[in-house]
């Protein structure tokens, strides 16, 4: 479809006279003629009636502009919408993450960056593994924050190691494994555990650390999200497998949380779509991994339970 056609139909019904709508336009007389013969030839449709000396809407052409009206209109916003989107992606970045990513690591970061004076702003989206994996591939995301390995391995991301966590156990401040420095398989294997549903991640971990040892986990509750899983710790109903990356300091609040024995990590990475990368997401990044070394060098015994890599 011809949009200068469309443009200067347009301006013929504004102005009700084909001289003034072609010189509106840049256009000769015989010129706009022409265009706007093809237009009516392209939409078989007759647009105007040319039996008086000023062009008339046929009942077609009023019809047809009571129809494209507002999308003739939109036309002209065409340059700014560009101009916004432009902008938009030099000052706005998207990140997608799970739940308990979002809240120790995202949040944390933004506002690091907010109180350093960046000009920017930001969508943290939570999705599942998989929606978080192949909406990265497909450019929904800038960037995207995952624990390796990752769940579909054909998918095309490029993938940044980060930050290494060690896989700790939670439990109320007060319970008897708290004075340990370290909690072993047995001692955990004779306590009742809240965890995840079968298939999910943080259960994984749990029986595969458990089955490598030739123990079974004793399962008291379980739920589909890991922050329910912490807050049924807080209640007394169970102990968890958790890392520090999921434990900000105010979620430790009235909880303990002890290194499980054992040589067991927990490797967090972010996941980009193939090509260049938004200026803003390595600004980020950057800043993740202050508050990573903050978090080492002002919260006792951190130093030991993270690592950037």
């Amino acid at each position: 479809m011809n949009l200068k056609g469309l443009r200067l139909f347009r301006a013929v019904v504004a102005t009700g006279a084909l001289s003034e709508a072609a010189e509106r336009m840049g256009l000769s007389a015989s010129a706009a003629s022409r265009l706007l013969a093809q237009l009516e030839e392209q939409l078989g449709l007759r647009l105007f009636s040319r039996e008086r000396r000023n062009l008339e809407l046929t009942e077609e052409g009023a019809l047809f502009y009571q129809q494209i009206g507002t999308t003739l209109d939109g036309l002209d916003e065409i340059p700014a919408i560009a101009r916004d989107i432009g902008a938009r992606t030099r000052s706005w970045l998207s990140v997608v993450t799970a739940a308990p990513m979002a809240n120790g690591l995202v949040v944390p970061t933004i506002a690091r960056l907010h109180r350093a004076g960046v000009e920017f702003q930001c969508t943290v989206h939570v999705e599942s593994r998989f929606e978080i994996e192949s909406k990265v591939a497909a450019r929904g995301y800038n960037l995207g924050l995952i624990s390796l390995p990752v769940e579909n391995e054909i998918i095309p991301i490029d993938i940044m190691p980060l930050l290494r966590a060690r896989l700790c156990v939670l439990m109320p401040e007060g319970h008897a494994l708290a004075g340990r420095a370290v909690v072993t398989l047995a001692e955990l294997a004779a306590a009742p555990l809240v965890t995840l549903g079968a298939g999910q991640r943080w259960r994984f971990r749990l029986e595969e650390v458990m089955g490598e040892a030739g123990l079974r986990p004793q399962i008291a509750f379980e739920t589909g999200s890991t922050l329910v899983t912490v807050e049924m710790v807080r209640q007394g109903l169970g102990l968890t497998l958790i890392d520090p990356v999921v434990m900000t300091p105010a979620a430790l609040a009235g909880l303990a949380m002890r290194p499980l024995e054992g040589d067991h990590w927990i490797t967090y990475a972010s996941i980009h779509a193939k090509g260049p990368r938004a200026d803003l997401a390595e600004v980020f990044l950057d800043q993740l991994s202050a508050h990573v070394e903050a978090r080492r060098a002002e919260e006792p015994g951190m130093a030991g339970l993270m690592y950037l890599i």
